[in-house]
């Protein structure tokens, strides 16, 4: 056994190209892997440990005002175990030396002795002292705005300038994603934070002194959400239901939870891309290498050795490869896993998060490696067994030399040469080892073209939503919903303003059957041009008078087309109609690449809602040097909750969406090193199982570059099938990738462009081209005289 362990190193080291390219796509894999999974289970420790320590609650209740002494008279009702009122309410930072637009959301701080949900956890300083203007800011808007304890922030509160003092920083399990509103894809801690104060200090400053307008609560064991979600819309009944929703739909959560899917989902995917190549590189390889040995795998046979002996062997070529490629992908994985959680900490706000080194992981990853390379050696070397040692002595016998399926096509093969013509007929008479480059070639192909759609989701997050979609200046919206011709009017008349619309945003159930899900219908004018809605050729719709538009994620998500009803319930309706719910047939299906609505008619939602002409924001297109001044003007009305900038939001976006540069280049150069690693590897096996064929032809000679025709006519061959298979693929894996990573804040377009298409070619050609030199270079050196005077 010995001499076969010195056989094994010996021929490693002999074609260590191969085998290190073979080496690198197992890491590839193993690093993604690694990587992914301890960032996860990094992010589902430190959510576990963060949401128990604070008692994060079940359920959310967004309201206009419900009375503070009341609010425990609510944990009576059926499958409620613990309610919480609170005050929450977004106001305006007095900035009068800084350009930029700051907001925080005050929440209230319950007295501790009667806080026990959503406790706040704080990072320096101490909790403020009732009555006294103090307060919390979270973490992220205190470094961002580089403030320190002790300084003065002045809030606009109901049209009041009130200054408070910081007194510390604190995390709400609430608060880990914390976004502005839904227009929002991330958080910019810089002009929006989350603050804390203590309800009586807050109650002595507003009007609804004894009221709250937010509860949490927490379900008793076993109970069911939606059952207590009717119980509670019965009694909260007059006090203006918002929205009750579960912990899963609250923004926060969703977002953390969706993320942890997506990088399960890849943490699963992309390493069985890359050991799949691998295990297509090894099978070749093993394939080749014991139908080159057979004279050596006879003489083993004579002189004793058994099947399994000799199978191992063979498998340790595999193994070898497996576990330092485990190794290698394992380590650099762990690695990797300190600066992603890093980058994690920069969006998610979660104390606890950190990365450590992970032995299991480590462990897994080679064990994996290990697993795929056993079955690829397994498959490969069984063959052994079916040769005798008389047998195996003997050359194999050689293959047909019938002519192939392109042969017959005349006029095709009498336009190629005849180097391009030997090595296109290898491809046909190896058809089972063609077909699996071919599969191999289709699979990196189709990981390159979805790396370089990712150019395509920008643009449809960035210039096609606010160049084509949002085509406002400045949106402003509303506290409350308040009459729409005196906000028309009163816009109306200000400097450098041209155009107002009214939007009527209104939080809603859809039902269809046993599906539902709460979105906002967003209620347009008949012919706006401020927000257009647009299907998947990018032709204007107009909302209908009757009926509604849903989203194609909502109508997936509902499982409904065109022309099918869907019932329709929303807190704003009056609560004295006897009908809760209304019908509404859906009228068209359309893309939309932020957020998650629902549209219609703005009249036609009025009276739905039967509360007369209302609207919730205004859409306004004026001159670019006003805007600044109705900023100004009107951050401290108290009608308005936000102003939003389209030109700042879209920049904001635009830097997130630069981030995915990076994912488009590093994907790419991914799947291109595993082209390579699968191309040259195919080159090695055709070069070394044609050696004598191609030194006759030196011998005869042709010039090297002459020869290596012959090897890259077959490679072009395989790479041009590989590519064609590649393009369905492609289509497939991107709409599985946007059915898996779409949430209800972004969906993922389902297009895929012909540039992404273009440039996958243009990678997987370049991986091919880059092989092909490196088997030029074997070619020069390549000793055809020896190799000719090789005795039979």
């Amino acid at each position: 056994m010995v001499v076969l362990h010195q056989k094994v190193l010996r021929e490693v080291k002999e074609n260590k190209g191969v085998y290190v390219a073979c080496m690198i796509v197992i890491a590839i894999g193993l690093l993604a892997f690694t990587s992914m999974s301890i960032v996860v289970e990094n992010l589902e420790r430190a959510q576990q440990n963060f949401y128990e320590s604070t008692h994060f609650a079940d359920g959310f209740i967004q309201l206009t005002g419900y009375p503070e002494n009341k609010v425990q008279s609510l944990t009576n009702l059926p499958g409620i175990e613990e309610i919480e009122g609170r005050i929450v309410k977004d106001v305006h930072l007095l900035d009068e030396n800084s350009a930029s637009k700051r907001s925080l959301r005050l929440v209230t701080l319950n007295p501790p002795s009667h806080s026990t949900l959503n406790q706040v956890q704080i990072e320096i300083g101490r909790l403020p002292s009732d009555g006294n203007a103090e307060i919390l800011v979270d973490p992220k808007f205190f470094r961002a705005n580089q403030l320190s304890l002790g300084d003065s922030l002045t809030l606009i509160l109901e049209g009041k300038r009130i200054p408070f003092t910081i007194v510390g920083t604190a995390q709400s399990p609430e608060f880990i994603y914390a976004l502005k509103n839904a227009q929002d894809l991330y958080p910019d801690p810089q002009t929006f934070g989350i603050a804390y104060v203590p309800k009586s200090t807050l109650s002595a400053l507003i009007k609804e002194s004894n009221q709250v307008n937010d509860m949490v609560f927490t379900l008793e064991p076993g109970a069911d959400f939606t059952t207590v979600k009717d119980t509670l819309q019965t009694s909260l009944k007059g006090y203006g239901i918002q929205s009750i929703i579960p912990r899963k739909d609250q923004t926060s959560d969703a977002i953390l939870s969706n993320e942890l899917s997506s990088l399960k989902a890849t943490a699963t995917s992309l390493p069985i891309v890359f050991l799949g190549v691998a295990t297509i590189i090894l099978y070749t390889m093993l394939l080749r290498l014991i139908e080159q040995q057979r004279g050596i795998i006879g003489i083993l046979k004579a002189f004793g050795f058994t099947n399994r002996e000799i199978i191992l062997h063979y498998l340790s070529y595999p193994l070898f490869i497996g576990s330092l490629g485990g190794l290698l992908g394992g380590l650099s994985g762990i690695a990797l896993s300190f600066p992603m959680t890093t980058l994690y900490q920069e969006y998610f706000a979660l104390p606890g998060l950190k990365s450590t080194f992970s032995l299991k992981y480590l462990f897994l990853g080679i064990v994996l490696s290990l697993t795929f390379s056993l079955l690829s050696g397994i498959k490969g070397s069984l063959n052994i067994l079916r040769l005798e040692p008389s047998e195996a002595m003997r050359p194999a016998a050689p293959v047909s030399a019938r002519k192939t399926k392109i042969e017959q096509i005349t006029y095709l093969w009498t336009k190629l040469s005849s180097q391009a013509q030997m090595g296109i007929r290898n491809v046909f008479r190896t058809p089972a080892r063609s077909l699996i480059t071919i599969l191999g070639m289709a699979v990196i192909f189709s990981l390159m073209s979805v790396s370089w759609s990712m150019q395509n989701m920008t643009d449809k997050l960035t210039t096609f939503q606010f160049d084509s979609v949002q085509t406002y200046d400045v949106k402003l919206s509303l506290n409350h919903p308040i009459a729409t011709n005196e906000a028309v009017y009163a816009l109306a008349r200000e400097p450098g303003i041209t155009q107002v619309e009214p939007v009527l945003d209104v939080p809603a159930t859809l039902k269809n059957q046993w599906h539902k899900k709460e979105v906002p219908i967003m209620g347009l004018t008949q012919d706006s041009t401020l927000y257009n809605i647009l299907d998947k050729k990018e032709h204007k719709i107009g909302v209908p008078t009757r009926g509604i538009l849903i989203s194609d994620r909502l109508a997936n998500l509902l499982q409904v087309k065109v022309g099918d009803s869907l019932t329709v319930e929303s807190p704003l309706r009056r609560e004295r109609l006897d009908d809760k719910e209304q019908t509404l047939v859906v009228q068209g299906i359309v893309p939309q690449y932020v957020g998650l609505n629902a549209f219609m008619e703005i009249n036609a939602l009025q009276d739905f809602l039967q509360q007369g002409e209302i609207s919730t924001s205004m859409l306004v297109q004026m001159s670019p040097e006003e805007i600044s001044a109705i900023k100004n003007k009107y951050q401290d009305a108290s009608q308005v909750s936000s102003i939003e900038d389209i030109q700042e939001s879209k920049a904001k976006i635009e830097k997130m969406m630069g981030s995915y540069g990076f994912t488009t280049y590093f994907l790419a150069v991914l799947a291109g090193i595993a082209g390579f690693a699968l191309i040259y590897n195919s080159s090695i096996i055709s070069l070394s199982e044609r050696q004598r064929e191609l030194a006759s032809l030196r011998v005869l000679g042709m010039t090297p570059k002459e020869v290596l025709r012959v090897i890259t006519s077959e490679q072009w061959t395989l790479t041009l099938f590989g590519i064609i298979l590649g393009i369905p693929l492609s289509y497939g894996l991107l709409a599985g990738m946007a059915q898996g990573l779409s949430t209800d804040l972004y969906s993922i377009p389902t297009e895929l462009p012909f540039s992404a298409l273009v440039g996958a070619a243009a990678g997987t050609l370049f991986s091919v081209w880059i092989a092909q030199t490196r088997t030029y270079l074997k070619i020069k050196t390549l000793p055809f005289v020896e190799i000719l005077a090789t005795k039979e």
